[in-house]
């Protein structure tokens, strides 16, 4: 593979290379944290502090460092709103009609997020892992194509757990689920707890755990 790789004209091999872009937010306890993301992991972590922290680092495919710089302007990364509504999102350049996916597997951006332990999430993402852990408030998770994982912090305080999966795999230590194929899904309820999570995933898996 390497030699055939090596025999390609060079205007046809590309690398990778990254630059991260830092982004912050007033945000308040019990507030929402909205996330709409294309390409690319994310990954959620709870803190006690009164604001929301992201770093988003972009990956494009080019042959050179020089070629790679214009490619990072090409997907832009917005943060809107503070206090109790947050909206994050990436756009992409418009697609054209003949041509709707050209370079767009060139481009992602992965998102490390700090936001208040007590604070809602409501997260979209096309292709990429998502990982959440610590968060107590309200999660709303979709992925057509990727894989969950959520650190549930209390048992105690979950009210409810809905996750589904399409095709893949699911798991949990909550009642001890393992199982994989076509509609798999976990579901809990516990009527003195206060925090709800539902999981959609289309292609790929669904992994719940709780640190207790």
């Amino acid at each position: 593979m390497l030699f055939a790789w090596l025999l390609l004209p060079s205007f046809l091999r590309a690398d990778e290379f990254s630059k991260t872009f830092h982004y912050s937010a007033r945000m308040f306890s019990f507030g929402t944290l909205t996330v709409q993301a294309r390409t690319g992991n994310i990954q959620v972590e709870s803190w006690d502090e009164p604001r929301l922290e992201v770093d988003a680092e972009k990956v494009v495919e080019a042959k050179d460092g020089k070629h790679a710089e214009p490619l990072y302007e090409r997907v832009q990364v917005v943060l809107s709103g503070q206090d109790k509504q947050v909206l994050l999102r990436t756009l992409y350049p418009a697609r054209r009609l003949w041509r709707p996916f050209r370079d767009e597997s060139k481009l992602s951006v992965n998102f490390h997020i700090h936001m208040p332990f007590d604070a809602n999430l409501v997260l979209k993402c096309v292709d990429g892992d998502v990982r959440i852990s610590g968060l107590t408030g309200r999660l709303e998770v979709n992925v057509n194509y990727g894989d969950v994982e959520i650190n549930v912090p209390s048992l105690y305080r979950l009210r409810s757990l809905d996750a589904r999966s399409i095709l893949g795999y699911v798991q949990s230590d909550l009642h001890g689920e393992n199982s994989a194929g076509w509609g798999r899904k976990i579901t809990f309820w516990n009527s003195s707890g206060e925090q709800d999570i539902k999981v959609r995933v289309r292609m790929g898996g669904v992994y719940v755990y709780s640190s207790l």
